[in-house]
């Protein structure tokens, strides 16, 4: 794949939603083929937890109006940004022991990470992939 390429997925904001969009994101970035199998963990891995943090925080359970939207992109400067929207409500959330580690899960994978709260909330990920040799398959 070279240059600019996009997935984009909505779904509803559901649990079972979860693990088929990671799937659909790691053949994205297979059919790249420049990200190599850590990157792509490392990626999968923290587009998992802004998907989880999507569907268990942002919407009142049961609710049947409550959309996720995926857009993964890779980039001509070798990154891959993906932007994971709801349409729900941001809620601060105390820590809890043992919760609470998603998004710092997520900032510590990413290069850069992007959280804009207001009408919804949108994270904003972007992962360097390697160059040729360097991890990449």
């Amino acid at each position: 794949m070279t240059g600019h390429s996009e997935l984009r997925l909505n779904c509803l904001a559901r649990r079972e939603a979860v693990r088929p969009i990671r799937h659909a994101v790691a053949a994205f970035l297979a059919a790249g083929g420049r990200a190599g199998p850590q990157t792509t963990d490392d990626i999968l891995t923290a587009v998992g937890e802004a998907l989880a943090n999507s569907v268990e925080h942002a919407y009142a359970e049961g609710g049947t109006n409550d959309e996720l939207e995926l857009v993964a992109r890779v980039e001509r400067d070798r990154t891959v940004t993906v932007d994971v929207y709801d349409r729900g409500t941001f809620i601060e959330r105390a820590l809890r022991p043992g919760r609470g580690f998603g998004l710092r899960i997520v900032k510590a994978i990413a290069k850069d990470v992007l959280v804009e709260t207001g009408e919804g909330t949108h994270v904003r990920m972007v992962f360097e992939l390697p160059v040729r040799g360097e991890g990449a398959a």
